[in-house]
């Protein structure tokens, strides 16, 4: 099975989509994973890395290449879930990989906000903490400084949310009349919205 994962900001695509390949035993196919790990050896690793050093996207060509090579390899075989792609229009014009089923996690934008905009880095341990949602003890967990992305303030979620809700909705909406799209409740915890999404899927 071919899935396709999207939903605003902050509604937790990379955790249910892990937990979606470990159930199915299918690769999880993230975009900025993938774009991440480009061996130096791939033709497009230089250009690739020169837009990511800038914090720029990189060419939405360039990304489509790679997952058109990604799933052209012996794992995806039997299926693969993408977190990334298809947000636009033009993502699927690019590369179309033709999916079985498209799942929409939906929060509303006040949450998506609270979950991003709360986000920090822990400069010790390497990981996230978000200081509107942890208690204490947990943020007490970083010895180092919490530091915020600048893609991670309130203004900037803001930005890439109307972005979502104009280009994303038009891809979504055409989904939903091929009769592929289930949308979820993501605003729960991730056990509630996995346990809806294995339902919804007919995965149970």
């Amino acid at each position: 099975m071919k899935i396709l994962l999207l939903g605003p900001q902050g509604c937790g695509k990379g955790t249910i989509g892990k937990m979606l390949s470990e159930k199915m035993q299918v690769p999880l196919v993230s975009s900025g994973d993938m774009l991440r790990a480009i061996p130096e050896n791939n033709q497009h690793y230089k250009i690739a890395n020169e837009y990511m050093n800038k914090g720029e996207l990189v060419p939405q060509y360039i990304v489509a290449e790679l997952l058109r090579e990604r799933v052209a390899k012996d794992d995806c075989k039997d299926g693969f879930i993408f977190d990334g792609w298809g947000r636009c229009r033009l993502d699927l014009e690019l590369f179309d990989p033709v999916f079985d089923r498209v799942v929409v996690l939906n929060i509303s934008r006040e949450t998506s906000i609270k979950r991003i905009s709360g986000r920090r880095l822990c400069d010790s341990d390497g990981k996230t903490y978000n200081i509107l949602t942890l208690p204490p003890e947990e943020l007490a967990k970083c010895t180092g400084n919490l530091t915020q992305r600048v893609d991670d303030t309130e203004e900037a979620v803001n930005r890439r949310l109307d972005i979502y809700y104009k280009e994303t909705q038009e891809v979504i909406d055409d989904f939903k009349k091929k009769g592929i799209l289930v949308e979820i409740d993501a605003e729960p915890l991730p056990d509630v919205i996995f346990a809806h999404v294995v339902s919804a899927l007919g995965l149970d």
